[in-house]
């Protein structure tokens, strides 16, 4: 068995819970690459969005009421490179409250603690959760879309909707850079 077809293999055997691992922290990278995975038919798409979904809701579900009961100072205190990241994510909670938490998890840099500062500024713990669910699902969603199209672009002969899927992805990341420019325009406001 060669070296390839040995990480195949292990890609089967063990893609799965890389993706719950991915998924817990900011797994971006991971999600995209087992869509590729799953588009050349070596793991399930739908396996693949379930566990990216249900896992990121429920860490930072966990998060948000680990934030809400004992706050987040204790964090800081033991990690003080997260001071800056702390000072941003409030920054931001306190200019857009709700579409920051509808959108905290495509932040770079401020993902992971963000959860923690919603709790600790005691946002009402069910506008978390369903702010939480949506964006979860809009996260695994996008990200095992994209992983899936870009395979579907390196093996070509397999989709016939290429043109369409570039499109999309396009327009998916123009949005995202105008909802970043509206961001960054209001946090200097």
């Amino acid at each position: 068995m060669s070296n390839f077809e040995l990480i195949l293999s292990n890609l089967q055997e063990w893609g799965y819970w890389v993706v719950f691992i991915g998924a817990i922290f900011e797994g971006e990278l991971i999600l995209l690459s087992s869509s590729a995975a799953a588009a050349l038919g070596y793991l399930d798409i739908y396996k693949i969005f379930l566990i990216a979904f249900c896992t990121t809701v429920l860490v930072d579900n966990i998060l948000f009421f680990i934030g809400n009961k004992i706050g987040i100072d204790w964090l800081v205190k033991r990690f003080p490179k997260l001071e800056p990241a702390k000072n941003k994510a409030f920054k931001f909670l306190n200019k857009m409250d709700i579409f920051f938490i509808f959108m905290f998890r495509f932040i770079y840099g401020i993902r992971t603690i963000s959860p923690l500062i919603i709790g600790s500024a005691h946002v009402k713990p069910i506008r978390f959760i369903v702010c939480n669910i949506f964006s979860g699902f809009l996260w695994a969603a996008l990200g095992c879309f994209i992983g899936y199209s870009i395979s579907g672009l390196i093996v070509s002969d397999k989709f016939s909707t290429t043109p369409t899927i570039i499109i999309i992805t396009l327009a998916f990341i123009l949005i995202l850079l105008i909802a970043w420019f509206f961001i960054r325009k209001k946090l200097d406001d």
